[in-house]
């Protein structure tokens, strides 16, 4: 059984405590005196054994088992007063009302605290695949809801679809496609993902399609301002290079002869070779506080016909008047791409 208790006790209701998933602080303060014992309880029909702390140490012997290795408390803090305890690696199911009961030589004294957990927005991803602009969040609680905008046209006049997914935490994934215009070169998409403890947006600007000869340098225009972190990529699934706010550019391996420059508004300096590698998507997404802007460009790589492999022939011609003397020196280039 549990250590006995003095016979004055005092009883309070603390506001709660809102968690964020991962992690998260239960407040309970006491006043402190020898002798210290600390419980805490989750109210859930039958007690639930959370923590115990008594004999200036931790006992853990009652602990459920939902809970091992996942609680703390402030030990250089309890002899002033505060019993709070840390838990680890929020769930769903840690969520209810917890006592916390301290004792001392002189009283004890009950707190309840009620624990809300949530699992904010943390990441909007939006891509443009086949004339299908998709917008996607996931690992969220309480249930989101996904909302559109587009420029210049409304999004009502588009046809679009949204899925949303419980998986076996209980967080939900939510998935938006919106059907666009065939071959829509100018419009912005906007997709907000919002629950009530916050939301999170993702813009799409579609930059009319680029040309560019093959073996030569393109600027791909991209406007940042204030951003905390930006990243090229290619073909969706390709990252060209990242930059986080107060860092260097960092270029991944298969790039770093492609990348010439990047400029202080995000714009790239690309080194571009033949159709087969350079042609397709280019990214370049802003990510601020709280949404990512995304700048999506189709770039075409056009073959200089000069560029292929053949033979030319340069011709040197000298010439003396008189007599007359002319040397013709043929040279034979093969040019290998």
């Amino acid at each position: 059984s549990l250590p006995p208790t003095p016979p004055y006790s005092l009883t309070s209701r603390h506001p709660g405590g809102l968690c964020v998933w991962g992690s998260c602080v239960l407040p309970c303060r006491f006043q402190p005196n020898s002798d210290t014992i600390l419980h805490w309880v989750k109210k859930n029909g039958e007690d639930v054994h959370v923590h115990s702390y008594y004999d200036d140490q931790d006992q853990l012997g009652y602990q459920d088992p939902l809970y091992k290795g996942r609680t703390s408390l402030f030990h250089d803090q309890i002899s002033g007063g505060n019993a709070s305890l840390g838990l680890a690696r929020v769930n769903l199911q840690d969520q209810g009302k917890y006592l916390c009961y301290a004792s001392t030589s002189q009283n004890n004294q009950e707190t309840f605290v009620i624990l809300t957990a949530r699992a904010p927005v943390t990441r909007v991803d939006i891509v443009l695949v086949n004339n299908t602009v998709t917008c996607k969040s996931g690992g969220i609680y309480p249930i989101p809801q996904l909302t559109w905008s587009v420029s210049p046209r409304p999004a009502t006049v588009l046809q679009n679809t949204t899925e949303v997914h419980e998986d076996d935490q209980g967080l939900y994934d939510i998935s938006g496609s919106l059907r666009t215009v065939y071959n829509d070169t100018e419009s912005t998409y906007s997709c907000s993902v919002q629950n009530e403890h916050g939301a999170r947006k993702a813009t799409m600007r579609l930059h009319p399609p680029m040309e560019n000869l093959s073996r030569s340098e393109v600027l791909l225009p991209c406007n940042a301002s204030g951003l905390d972190y930006i990243t090229w990529t290619f073909n969706h699934n390709q990252t060209i290079l990242r930059r986080q706010a107060g860092q260097e550019v960092v270029v991944e391996t298969e790039w770093q002869q492609h990348v010439r420059d990047l400029s202080e508004s995000g714009s790239l300096l690309l080194y571009v070779t033949s159709s087969a590698q350079s042609e397709g998507t280019y990214r370049c997404t802003l990510r601020y506080a709280d949404e990512e802007d995304v700048t999506h460009i189709e770039l075409k790589i056009l073959e200089d016909p000069n560029e292929e492999g053949s033979s030319s022939t340069v011709g040197i011609i000298l010439g003396v008047v008189d007599p007359v003397i002319i040397l013709i020196i043929a040279i034979n280039s093969l040019y290998i791409i």
